[in-house]
């Protein structure tokens, strides 16, 4: 799977077949006086991580492509954390970025050959950096943990699909001109559960502007910002 790191990933299936989500956070249960599955509106650590398998469980089959966008898991005992998320969520392969919140992610590919993971029964995982290009069903898609504001492919219709901000960009000066474009927050906070390919594209086909300089129509709405002209 070398190639990844040079060529955009080609993945054909039907819509709902395809799956986006990002910074499930499971296993997270710090010692904070609003722990993160208080934000979400659980109970506690165990009923956070029950729903969030169940989310994805009930959109996801056994022919599910997924793209996990980072921070799976989190806190001690990540890779055994890991390990558990991957057998209990339902997929035929899951692309699986690192995030910044990374553990169980390292382990779990350091003890890989390569970079895939066979669970059995059909079931892999693929671990892939933290920006990848892809096409589904001929639509390019930049994935990325991290938001961008000018990504390949951008003037030419390509989407920008991130998670790491846990919603906290939107209502911010720079995302309410960021989120003009064709990028969408994955993560649990805007997306409580998984998005399918069909609902990305039904998302996007509002109108949008575009950031990328090799677009001669490009806009430039931080003028408002800047006060130019």
């Amino acid at each position: 799977m070398k190639h990844l790191f040079y060529q955009p990933l080609k993945i054909d299936a039907k819509d709902p077949d395809v799956l986006f989500w990002g910074c499930l956070h499971y296993g997270h249960d710090p010692k904070w006086e609003v722990p993160i599955w208080a934000t979400r509106g659980y109970a506690s650590s165990a009923e956070h991580d029950q729903g969030i398998v169940q989310r994805w469980n009930e959109k996801a089959t056994d022919r599910t492509v997924a793209f996990l966008l980072g921070d799976s898991v989190f806190g001690y005992g990540g890779e055994e954390k890991l390990r558990h998320l991957f057998a209990t969520l339902r997929f035929k392969t899951a692309y699986v970025l690192a995030g910044n919140h990374h553990a169980g992610w390292k382990q779990v590919f350091e003890s890989c050959e390569g970079n895939t993971l066979d669970l059995g029964d059909g079931k892999s995982v693929v671990f892939v950096p933290n920006y990848l290009e892809t096409y589904v069903n001929g639509q390019p898609i930049v994935l990325s943990h991290y938001p961008l504001a000018s990504w390949n492919g951008q003037g030419k219709g390509a989407w920008m699909v991130h998670s790491h901000c846990h919603g906290s960009l939107y209502n911010s000066d720079l995302g309410k001109l960021l989120y003009r474009a064709k990028i969408i927050d994955v993560g649990v906070e805007r997306c409580p559960a998984p998005l399918s390919f069909g609902e990305l594209r039904h998302f996007f086909s509002k109108e949008s502007v575009s950031f990328d300089h090799h677009n001669p129509t490009t806009q430039t709405p931080f003028r408002a910002l800047a006060g130019t002209h």
